[in-house]
């Protein structure tokens, strides 16, 4: 009854997706992990199952959570399997599984041989972020491996970049194309993606067969970032608020206002809104971040003060843009996006 509310925009979430893959002309996976970064991953998944070519997932229970919503759309499953049962699920569930070093490689052929279960993968290579991933020695090892194998399919071949800088991003792209030219000439129908967000803005010649766009989706874009004039002609639209509502107002002439603060040394008027870091709200020095702005604020687990006199019931807009309450709290908006929803009612409309 008294929980923040998100209402989210699927009419910008699909045309911030197709926003993509006309800048980019290539497939587009959707990265709907950590429940679509706060926004939603069925609602998400099943809004764009007509527009991407593909979603991506951390975890198998978030790829369980979208399968009927993905349409029979493949799904890629970031996170490598560590045993036997996470790669019968995946293999039952048709879901795509990373593969980022010889050990998984034998770990899947195994468990594929024995079971006699058919599984699709994709290669992860290590281009520098240090993650998951392989060397280019262990990637021919791999190919070796799964080459003949009669129950596996090699897909695709995938690695990341790791920081928003064009020299950095064009050096891991060059380690990137020997990659796929080993894994394709044993796989020539192999898929090879490269670039998440920020690569997709970089050109055509980081879009090889496919973009993974995420933080994009929702209207945001990795900062800082030094594409110009792409990141300005996508438009984007940010695909979420969330607000809450005024539970209480008072005069307050003496003590704190909230855990810590200041003493007050005159009648103030004060407002308490229903809202604190239990339902994902930030945290920080200050005490608070529901507007970059106002520094007066006191947040506690389930309420925070401000500073005025607003109207008993009254609904505060308490996020609508996650660059500006990520900047004040020293952090980026993938967090304060994934953590805002965390105790929402989020309701969904096309506008």
């Amino acid at each position: 009854m008294q929980k923040v509310i998100a209402n989210v925009n699927l009419t910008a979430i699909q045309n911030n997706a197709k926003a993509f893959k006309t800048l980019t002309k290539t497939r587009l996976l959707a990265v709907v992990k950590a429940n679509a970064y706060g926004h939603g991953a069925e609602e998400v998944t099943a809004c764009l199952s007509n527009i991407a070519d593909g979603f991506a997932v951390a975890l198998i229970d978030e790829a369980i959570a979208i399968r009927l919503a993905a349409c029979g759309k493949e799904i890629l499953v970031f996170t490598p399997p560590m045993d036997e049962k996470e790669v019968y699920a995946l293999a039952v569930n048709a879901f795509t599984a990373t593969v980022p070093d010889l050990w998984t490689a034998r770990l899947i052929a195994d468990v594929c041989q024995k079971r006699r279960l058919h599984i699709r993968v994709h290669l992860k290579v290590n281009t520098g972020m240090n993650r998951y991933g392989m060397n280019l020695s262990m990637l021919g090892k791999v190919c070796k491996l799964l080459q003949n194998h009669p129950f596996i399919e090699v897909g695709g071949v995938y690695s990341h970049l790791y920081t928003c800088t064009k020299t950095v991003a064009e050096a891991q792209r060059a380690l990137f194309v020997r990659a796929e030219q080993i894994v394709k000439r044993r796989y020539p129908n192999a898929v090879a993606h490269l670039s998440a967000t920020y690569g997709g803005l970089l050109g055509e010649e980081f879009a090889f067969d496919g973009v993974r766009i995420g933080l994009g989706l929702y209207g945001y874009l990795p900062t800082p970032t030094d594409t110009g004039k792409a990141a300005n002609d996508l438009h984007l639209q940010r695909a979420m608020t969330v607000q809450t509502k005024v539970t209480a107002t008072r005069k307050a002439s003496y003590g704190g206002a909230g855990y810590g603060a200041p003493c007050i040394d005159k009648v103030q008027n004060l407002s308490v809104l229903r809202v604190g870091y239990a339902d994902g709200f930030l945290r920080d020095k200050r005490g608070g971040l529901l507007s970059a702005n106002d520094k007066s604020q006191a947040l506690c687990m389930d309420a925070c003060i401000v500073n005025g006199r607003k109207k008993r019931g009254e609904a505060i807009v308490v996020l609508s843009n996650a660059e500006e309450q990520a900047t004040a709290a020293g952090t980026i908006s993938y967090e304060v996006l994934c953590a805002a929803t965390r105790r929402a009612e989020i309701r969904y409309g096309y506008e």
